[in-house]
């Protein structure tokens, strides 16, 4: 004759209770592994998207900066190398008052006027900012305009230099019949801060006549 407590430890019902809470309490378990695998899992790939995101839109900032900073160039190089008439070894390389009056380049018809420009966003000579501009001075529909350009910001230096070394501006005072020609273009981040994300530059040379 068994015990009362044998006999309870070996009654069916109580092998089936414990049978059923082993196999929830695996369940569970197995639950908590899967959803930390998920999370990791969604961690990487939301990580993966953003890096991705952020690299494109890098590239795509880059792409419009050396477009930026290609069409200041050309600008720049349409115009003569001084003044007209003028002295072409002046030191002070810099637009006149007269051209400066508008407050925008519209006036700039050499080299050394646009010595120290910058512009934010960009614009074109009349001021305009690009994307809204008509080439003209004045704006396109508003249908045709394109999507702003704020966060960009593009610089102008211009400086004497001499041979061997173009890359680097003589000292303030020095001229040579070599100048060095610098477009550089930023983007401004929500910080406030600067990135350089184009940079051109190309040196010209001015040939002594018998006037100059």
């Amino acid at each position: 004759m068994y015990s009362s407590g044998s006999s309870l430890i070996n009654h069916p019902d109580c092998l089936v209770r414990r049978s059923t809470c082993r196999r929830v309490a695996f369940t569970l378990i197995e639950v908590m592994v899967a959803l930390a695998v998920f999370s990791i899992t969604a961690a990487a790939i939301t990580l993966s998207i953003t890096a991705s995101l952020s690299t494109s839109q890098d590239a795509r900032d880059r792409l419009i900066a050396e477009g930026l900073a290609c069409q200041l160039l050309d600008e720049i190089l349409s115009c003569r190398y001084s003044e007209n008439n003028a002295v072409p070894y002046d030191i002070y390389l810099r637009p006149g008052t007269t051209e400066t009056a508008t407050g925008n380049r519209s006036l700039f018809d050499d080299i050394d006027d646009f010595n120290g420009w910058a512009e934010e966003p960009p614009k074109d000579p009349w001021g305009i900012p690009l994307g809204q501009e008509d080439g003209s001075g004045g704006y396109r529909p508003v249908e045709a305009r394109t999507a702003s350009l704020a966060r960009f910001r593009r610089e102008v230096t211009i400086a004497y230099v001499a041979p061997p070394n173009y890359s680097i501006p003589l000292p303030f005072g020095q001229v040579t019949d070599f100048r060095l020609v610098e477009v550089r273009v930023y983007r401004r981040n929500p910080n406030g801060g600067l990135v350089l994300l184009s940079r051109l530059s190309q040196v010209v040379a001015h040939i002594p006549s018998e006037t100059w």
